[in-house]
C-alpha cells in the first residue's frame, strides 16, 4: 500500500511526540501512514527538537510555521503541550477550517466552551475531529471488556492514574468511561496536597466512582469495578500498544472520515473534569455536570 495518509505532527515538548513518531515511521505499524512533516515549537530539555526528531525518524519536512504544509496534509496530530493544553484549540482550528482530520491531544483544552466552538467548527467544515487519553484503546482493558460486563449491574468502579487532576486526571476519568460509560450526574472533589479524590455518581441508578490522581505513589494506571456478580480489576501497562491503537484509530478516521469518538462524549468528559475543579474550588460541594455540557 502507498503512503495514502500524510500525516503532520504539531508540537514536540511531550513524549508523544516521539511515540508517534517511533510508531509511523520506524515501526510502521500502520500501513499506508506516513509521518511527513513535524512542527516543533516550545522545547523541552528531555525532549528532542523538530529536527532531531525528523533526522531520527526520517520525517520528511519540518515546518517553519504550524499551517505552512496544510495543503500536503491528510491527517494532523496536535500534541503541543504549551501550557497544559491552552494551544491545543487555537493550533487546531486552521486544520479544521480546512476539512483536514484532526487529532487533538488530551486534554483537548483547558476551557469546555473552547471544545464545543472547535466541535461545532469541525460540523460546519465536515472535518473528522476527534480527542482523547491513550487509555481509552489501551489492550489491557479491550481483552478484559467482557469480564467487566460479566459483573453484571455495576455497584462501584475505582479508577486511578498519576498527575494533576485536570491536566493528568483525563486518564483516570477516561479509564472509568471505558468500564462504566460516561452517563455521570455529578463530581465531588476532595483534594489534598499530594493527591486528588472525587466521587462521581452515575445517573440512573449506575454506580458510584472513586477517581483518584496520586502525585505522591507509583506511576500507574488501575481499574477496579465491583458489581451483582463479582469484582474484576485491571492495571493497563502497555504503552505501545495504546498509543498504536490510538494513531491506528486517527488513521482510520482520515480513511473514513468518521472520528471514532463521538464529539458528545468528549464534552462530557471535559465537563467531569471541570465539574471537579469547580468542585473543590467550592470545598468539596457536589457540582452537576449537566449544567456544564449545557
Amino acid at each position: 500500500m502507498s503512503d495514502d495518509v500524510r500525516v503532520g505532527l504539531v508540537g514536540v515538548n511531550t513524549s508523544h511526540a516521539g511515540a508517534f513518531a517511533r510508531i509511523l515511521n520506524e515501526n510502521k505499524a500502520i500501513p499506508g501512514a506516513r509521518l511527513s512533516w513535524v512542527w516543533g515549537g516550545e522545547l523541552r530539555p528531555d525532549q528532542p527538537d523538530a529536527s532531531t526528531l525528523a533526522e531520527k525518524y526520517g520525517i520528511d519536512a519540518v515546518a517553519g510555521e504550524p499551517t505552512e504544509l496544510l495543503g500536503q496534509t491528510d491527517l494532523v496530530l496536535v500534541v503541543d503541550d504549551t501550557g497544559g493544553g491552552a494551544t491545543h484549540a487555537p493550533m487546531a482550528r486552521p486544520f479544521v477550517d480546512a476539512g483536514i482530520a484532526t487529532f487533538v491531544d488530551k486534554p483537548m483544552t483547558l476551557e469546555l466552551g473552547e471544545a464545543h466552538a472547535l466541535f461545532a467548527l469541525a460540523a460546519t467544515k465536515n472535518a473528522p475531529l476527534f480527542s482523547a487519553s491513550a487509555l481509552r484503546f489501551s489492550a489491557e482493558l479491550e481483552a478484559d471488556r467482557e469480564k467487566f460486563a460479566a459483573l453484571g449491574d455495576l455497584s462501584s468502579v475505582v479508577s486511578v492514574g498519576p498527575g494533576e487532576w485536570f491536566y493528568y486526571g483525563v486518564h483516570a476519568v477516561e479509564q472509568l468511561f471505558t468500564v462504566a460509560g460516561g452517563d455521570v450526574e455529578w463530581v465531588q472533589r476532595f483534594s489534598f496536597p499530594d493527591r486528588d479524590v472525587a466521587v462521581l455518581s452515575y445517573a440512573n441508578g449506575g454506580p458510584t466512582a472513586t477517581v483518584q490522581t496520586l502525585r505522591d505513589a507509583a506511576y500507574a494506571f488501575h481499574v477496579t469495578a465491583y458489581g451483582k456478580e463479582g469484582f474484576h480489576a485491571a492495571q493497563v501497562k502497555d504503552s505501545t500498544a495504546y498509543y498504536t491503537n490510538l494513531v491506528r484509530a486517527a488513521v482510520e478516521m482520515a480513511r473514513t472520515r468518521v472520528a471514532p469518538i463521538a464529539a458528545e462524549e468528549t464534552l462530557n468528559l471535559l465537563a467531569v473534569l471541570q465539574a471537579g475543579v469547580l468542585s473543590a474550588e467550592r470545598g468539596g460541594e457536589r457540582v452537576t455536570v449537566a449544567e456544564l455540557v449545557r
